[in-house]
């Protein structure tokens, strides 16, 4: 009680201080800030396009709409990505953002490091580089499926789990989901459910060898295409396990009084991410 009452008493002399300081912090020189490249790209083994997206920042201290999250595209370019003996650019779809190409321009092979630069006319340069992981990923193993019935709707949560490769330094991105839409495909789109245990983002640092364990939200099949569950499960290089854990960290909007935490990024020269990942997809009926 004592220290919320000395709260009170300090809050007037606080804004009294404020209010003083307000002619003179209209003064301050504001340092300008360069907007940087933002670039964000991933190679699989598995898919048949090599996409990289590229942006700008937006400079600190310039005003922008509060409903405007976007940031600026740079369409203008060179974008390069290499295996050491061959290179490939990527041209600009604009339709899609995005500078891609088709994966046959520049086969993504496990265990072989890429590099990407990136370049443009008005002098930025960004670099980076990645080793697509070696192994196939391991088996997801059924494990429980309860069905809940409540409120006249039914529903269902999934256990699943999976056991470490062998050896240390595996990363691992798992996510599930199911295919929603109308029975004539027009409107078709994946919704991933997420978990009620377990993360998404997991590393065998001091648990080599050991099962990875997970359960579901709830999942509502009635407009399920298929009445499956898909879950993909992918290796991933430590980058790219670094950059996820990190943008979950930052997010944490649960906790006020969580410390603002720095994001993960292996772009010299900008910010984003370029990394390497290989994996499957496997379907799970939930009839069963």
């Amino acid at each position: 009680m004592q220290r919320f009452i000395t709260s009170l008493l300090i809050l007037p002399a606080l804004l009294m201080i404020f209010t003083a300081c307000e002619s003179m912090l209209s003064d301050v020189d504001i340092p300008e800030s360069e907007p940087k490249l933002v670039v964000s790209g991933y190679l699989s083994p598995d898919d048949d396009t090599i996409s990289i997206i590229v942006k700008k920042s937006r400079p600190l201290y310039v005003p922008t709409q509060g409903w405007d999250n976007s940031f600026p595209p740079v369409n203008n370019a060179t974008v390069t990505i290499s295996d050491g003996l061959n290179s490939v650019t990527l041209p600009f779809n604009s339709l899609r953002g995005t500078y891609q190409t088709p994966s046959v321009n520049m086969p993504v092979a496990a265990g072989k490091t890429y590099s990407l630069e990136v370049t443009t006319p008005d002098g930025y340069h960004a670099t980076s580089s990645c080793t697509i992981p070696i192994g196939v990923a391991p088996d997801v193993e059924l494990t429980g499926i309860d069905t809940i019935n409540q409120y006249g709707s039914i529903s269902v949560k999934v256990s699943l789990r999976f056991r470490d490769l062998p050896g240390t330094g595996n990363f691992y991105r798992i996510a599930v989901g199911t295919l929603y839409g109308d029975e004539g495909n027009f409107y078709n789109y994946f919704y991933e459910t997420g978990f009620e245990r377990g993360e998404p983002f997991v590393s065998d640092k001091n648990r080599d060898g050991e099962l990875f364990t997970f359960r579901t939200w709830e999942i509502y099949n009635e407009n399920s295409l298929d009445n499956n569950l898909y879950v993909s499960l992918l290796i991933t290089d430590e980058n790219y396990y670094n950059f996820h854990r990190s943008i979950n960290s930052s997010s944490d909007g649960d906790n006020p009084f969580s410390e603002p935490t720095p994001v993960f990024s292996n772009i010299k020269g900008g910010l984003g991410i370029f990394a390497g990942v290989n994996g499957k997809i496997t379907q799970i009926p939930l009839d069963e």
